[in-house]
C-alpha cells in the first residue's frame, strides 16, 4: 500500500485503502462517501493499475463539463498521449488507455449501434468508473447508470463512486445479482468537517450545538417567527431594492471579515443571482488583498486577450473585484474563466444556482444557502435532504481549509429549526428511474432476442427494488392463506342438514333491502307498496326454514364469514399487484413493440430499416423524430420556394427542444414556409398520441416552437449573434443549448439517410445547409475558441 499512498499529497484514509484491497483482489467496488471525503484518489489507483498492466479504463460522469474538467486533469497527471475524451460534443484520441467519457456514452457503446461493434467499443477494457454514480436517482437521465451496470460485460471491474445514500447497501447487493460479485465501501467521516451558522437580522451565530443540537439562542425565533415574517414582508413591500443591498453585502462582508471567503452563495434564479451580483457593486476591492488583486488583473488580461467577447462582458468590472455569477444562462466561455479564477481563490464569492452543486468540481471555503425552498413545476418546494446536502458538501476544500463552513440565511417561511433539521437529516435512499422508451427498444433489438432482453429488463435497479416489496407482500399472501383455511371450515351443529353462512348472510342482505324499500313506499303511497310486502313476507319466511336461523353458533359463524371476505379482498389485490409488478419494465417494454410495430419500425419484433435508422436518432421520443421525418414533405415547394436550409433547422428545432418555460419571449418569427411545415408536423403528433394513449404508454410527445425562429434567423448568414440576442429574453446559454440540440438531431439525420433520403438533402448536400450546421456548431463552441460576432 506504500506506493499509493507515496502517489497522492495526502496519507490515504482507512476507506480509501480498504477499497484498493477489495479493487486488488478482482471484485467490483461501491464507495459510497461525503463530497469532498476523497473517492478519485481511488479511481486513480484503477487508472495506474490499468496504465501499468496495458488495459483500458474507461471513466464515465454525469456531465460534459466534468468530462472535460477530468480529461484535462488526468492529461496532466498521466500525459496527453494517454487520456482521451469521447462526449456528445467532442472526440479525440479514443483509442487511448484512459477514455473519459459521458454516461450515455458509454451506454450507447454498449448498445454497439452508431458507435462501433460492442467488441470493437470495449476492447482490453478491465475498469469502469462511474463517477457521481448516486445520478441514478436523476429523474430524466437516471436510467442510464441502471443500463450501464446491467450491459457491462461481466470481465469489467465496475467502481461506482457516490455521494452518501441511505441505501447504499441495496445498491451494492444488485450490482452483485447483475453483474458480479461486489463490496460495498462506506463512509460518513468527512476530512473536512462542516459547521452551520444561521444568519438573522444581526448577526451570524452557530445553528448547531455539539451535541447537534438546535442552538438555545436560536429558539426565540420560534416564538418571533410572525413578527419577523410581518416585519419582512413590510421591508419588502415597501423598499425591494433597500431590502437586498442591506443583506448580502452584509453577509459577504461578514464572511470576509471571519475569514471565510471565498464563499458559493447559493440562490435559486438566475435573475436572483444577478441582482445579488449588482447589489454587491458597493464593496468595491475590499475583498482583495493587493496581491490577489494585481494577479486577477494579470489573469484576466491574459484570459480576455483576443477574446472580444469575453473583454466586452458586462459583468467583466465584478470580476476584477472579486464577484461573478454563474448558472447555465452563461455561455461556456466566461464560465470557464469564472471556474479557473475561483479554484485559485481570486473570485471570493460565486452567486450560483443549485446547478453548481451538482455539477463540476468546484469547492469553496464556505457555502451561502439563501433560501431552504425553491420554485418547482407545481410552487415553492422545500429542499431536500439530498439538495441540501450536494449544496453543503460544496463548503471545505482539503488540504487547505480546517473547517468547511454552510451559512443559512434566515427567510419568511422557515425557522431555525427548520435549518437544524435539514442540517442533521440523513440522505435520501436511491430510487430507481429506469425507464425502457423507443430507443432501448430498437438498441437492443438488433442485438439481442427477446428472451434474452426480458432477462435484462428484469435485472434492472427498479425490478429489484419492487421485487423486494413483492416479497413482503407474498409472506402476507402466505399468511392470508394460512388464515383462510381455518376460517373455512365452519362448525356446524347438525352434519345431515347444514347451512351455509354465505347464503344465509345473503338472505339477510335482501330482506333488510326490501325492507328499506317498503319505507320510502309508504311515505310515497305507491300502488307497488303490496308487491314488496308479499315480497318481505316470503323471504322471511325462506329465512326463518333455513338451517342457519335456529343455529347458537350463527352469530360466531357470521364473523368468520366476514374475516374471510375481508382477507379474500386483499389476496385478490395482492395477487393482482403480484402479477401487474412481477415483469413490470418487460411489460411496459412489450407495450413499446406493439407501438414500434403498428408504425413499421419492428416487423416480428425485428427492426426494419425504418427501425434500425429511428436507433441512430437522439431525442427523447425518436419515434415521433422519426415520424416527423417520414411523413412531412421538407422538398415540397411552399409559396413558390422551397423550403431553405435554415427553414429546415428551424422546424428540427421543434422536435430537438422541449422548452415550455411560460416567461420566454421573443421577436424572431419563423417563415410562412415553416408554418405548413409545422401543421404537418402537429398531425404527426396527434397520430402518435392516440396510439399511445391506446397502448397505455407516457412518453413525452411535444412539439416546442418557440424558439424557431430564433433558430431560423441565426441560421442566415447575415444574422450577427448582438442582434439575436435583443429579440429575446433568453439568456446566452439558452440560444447555445438550443442551436446545440438542433445541431445533434441535424447531424445525427446523417445516419438516417438511407430512409429519410429528403432529409438527408438538407443535412448533407447543401452548400448552404453546410453552413447551417456550421452556424450552429459555432454558436455553442463559444468557448475560447470562438468571440460571437
Amino acid at each position: 500500500m506504500e506506493s499509493e499512498i507515496n502517489s497522492h499529497p495526502f496519507k490515504l484514509d482507512p476507506f480509501q485503502e480498504e477499497a484498493i484491497t477489495a479493487l486488488k483482489s478482482g471484485v467490483s467496488v461501491v464507495v459510497s462517501a461525503p463530497t469532498g471525503a476523497g473517492k478519485t484518489a481511488i479511481a486513480e489507483f484503477v487508472i495506474e493499475e490499468a496504465l501499468k498492466n496495458n488495459e483500458r479504463v474507461f471513466y464515465t460522469t454525469p456531465l460534459k463539463a466534468l468530462s472535460n474538467q477530468k480529461f484535462h486533469d488526468f492529461q496532466k497527471k498521466y500525459g496527453e498521449e494517454n487520456v482521451g475524451i469521447v462526449t456528445g460534443d467532442a472526440a479525440a484520441n479514443r483509442d487511448a488507455q484512459i477514455l473519459v467519457m459521458t454516461t450515455e456514452i458509454y451506454r450507447n457503446m454498449l448498445y454497439g449501434t452508431a458507435l462501433g461493434s460492442v467488441d470493437e467499443n470495449l476492447k482490453h477494457l478491465r475498469y469502469l468508473v462511474l463517477d457521481e454514480c448516486h445520478y441514478m436517482n436523476d429523474p430524466e437521465r437516471g436510467t442510464v447508470w441502471e443500463e450501464s451496470i446491467i450491459y457491462s460485460p461481466l470481465n469489467v471491474q465496475i467502481l461506482a463512486l457516490s455521494a452518501t445514500i441511505a441505501n447504499a447497501k441495496e445498491l451494492t447487493e444488485w450490482i452483485s445479482n447483475v453483474h458480479s460479485k461486489t463490496n460495498l465501501i462506506e463512509t460518513f467521516h468527512r476530512p473536512v468537517p462542516l459547521r452551520f451558522y444561521y444568519f438573522d437580522e444581526t448577526n451570524l451565530s452557530p445553528l448547531l450545538t455539539t451535541n447537534k443540537q438546535l442552538n438555545p439562542q436560536l429558539k426565540q425565533h420560534k416564538d418571533s417567527f410572525k413578527a419577523h415574517r410581518q416585519k419582512f414582508r413590510d421591508l419588502r413591500r415597501h423598499n425591494k431594492s433597500q431590502s437586498r443591498s442591506l443583506r448580502i453585502p452584509d453577509i459577504i462582508s461578514e464572511l470576509h471579515k471571519r475569514g471565510f471567503l471565498p464563499a458559493i452563495y447559493f440562490v435559486f434564479s438566475r435573475k436572483g443571482c444577478e441582482l445579488a451580483l449588482k447589489d454587491c457593486q458597493g464593496l468595491g476591492f475590499s475583498l482583495l488583498t493587493m496581491e490577489e488583486r494585481k494577479l486577477l488583473n494579470k489573469l484576466i488580461q491574459e484570459k480576455t486577450h483576443g477574446n472580444e467577447y469575453l473583454f466586452k462582458h458586462n459583468h467583466l468590472g465584478f470580476l476584477y473585484q472579486g464577484l461573478a455569477v454563474h448558472h447555465a444562462g452563461l455561455l461556456p466561455s466566461w464560465k470557464a474563466l469564472i471556474e479557473d479564477l475561483f479554484s485559485k481563490g481570486l473570485i471570493k464569492a460565486v452567486f450560483a444556482t443549485e446547478t453548481l452543486a451538482a455539477g463540476i468540481n468546484m469547492p469553496a471555503k464556505t457555502t451561502v444557502i439563501s433560501n431552504l425552498s425553491k420554485r418547482g413545476d407545481i410552487g415553492h418546494k422545500n429542499l431536500s435532504s439530498n439538495q441540501f446536502l450536494q449544496m453543503s458538501g460544496r463548503a471545505g476544500r482539503r488540504g487547505m481549509d480546517k473547517v468547511g463552513n454552510v451559512v443559512i440565511k434566515e427567510t419568511t417561511d422557515h425557522t431555525p429549526a427548520f435549518a437544524a433539521k435539514l442540517a442533521t437529516s440523513q440522505p435520501d435512499p436511491l430510487v430507481s428511474q429506469f425507464t425502457p422508451n423507443y430507443s432501448m427498444a430498437l438498441n437492443l433489438l438488433q442485438n439481442h432476442s427477446m428472451d434474452q432482453i426480458k432477462d435484462l429488463l428484469n435485472k434492472s435497479f427498479g425490478q429489484y427494488l419492487i421485487n423486494r416489496d413483492i416479497k413482503v407482500y407474498l409472506d402476507e399472501k402466505i399468511d392470508i392463506e394460512e388464515g383462510l383455511k381455518k376460517l373455512t371450515v365452519y362448525p356446524c351443529p347438525d352434519p345431515k342438514n347444514p347451512g351455509d353462512i354465505k347464503v344465509f348472510r345473503k338472505q339477510d342482505e335482501k330482506i333488510n333491502e326490501v325492507k328499506r324499500m317498503i319505507s320510502v313506499l309508504e311515505k310515497q303511497k305507491n300502488p307497488e307498496l303490496k308487491h314488496y310486502q308479499a315480497e318481505y313476507k316470503s323471504l322471511i319466511r325462506e329465512h326463518e326454514l333455513f338451517p342457519c336461523f335456529p343455529c347458537l353458533n350463527k352469530n360466531i359463524c357470521y364473523k368468520m364469514e366476514k374475516e374471510a371476505r375481508r382477507l379474500e379482498s386483499k389476496l385478490k389485490i395482492i395477487n393482482k399487484y403480484s402479477k401487474q409488478q412481477e415483469h413490470f419494465y418487460w411489460n411496459q417494454f412489450l407495450k413499446l413493440t406493439g407501438i414500434l410495430t403498428d408504425f413499421q419500425c419492428l416487423k416480428d419484433n425485428v427492426p426494419t430499416e425504418k427501425g434500425i435508422m429511428a436507433a441512430s436518432l437522439r431525442g427523447e421520443n425518436i419515434l415521433l423524430i422519426a415520424e416527423v421525418l417520414s411523413n412531412c414533405n421538407f422538398l415540397e415547394i411552399y409559396h413558390g420556394k422551397s423550403l431553405q436550409p435554415s427553414e429546415f433547422a428551424a422546424s428540427i428545432s421543434c422536435i430537438a427542444l422541449d422548452e415550455s418555460r411560460p416567461r420566454i419571449f421573443t421577436k424572431a418569427r419563423p417563415s410562412h414556409n415553416f408554418d405548413n411545415i409545422f401543421a404537418s408536423m402537429q398531425k404527426v403528433t396527434r397520430n402518435l398520441i392516440k396510439v399511445q394513449r391506446d397502448y397505455g404508454v407516457e412518453i413525452s410527445v411535444n412539439l416546442s416552437p418557440i424558439l424557431s425562429g430564433l433558430i431560423e434567423l441565426w441560421c442566415k448568414e447575415e444574422t450577427k449573434w448582438e442582434d439575436l440576442l435583443r429579440l429575446t429574453n433568453l439568456d446566452e446559454g439558452d440560444i447555445v443549448r438550443a442551436s446545440r440540440r438542433t445541431m445533434d438531431l441535424s447531424l445525427s439525420l446523417g445516419q438516417a439517410r438511407r430512409v429519410f433520403r429528403e432529409v438527408n438533402d438538407f443535412v448533407t448536400s447543401r452548400r448552404k445547409s453546410r453552413f447551417v450546421i456550421r452556424r450552429l456548431y459555432l454558436s455553442w463552441q463559444a468557448t475560447e475558441y470562438y468571440a460571437p460576432s
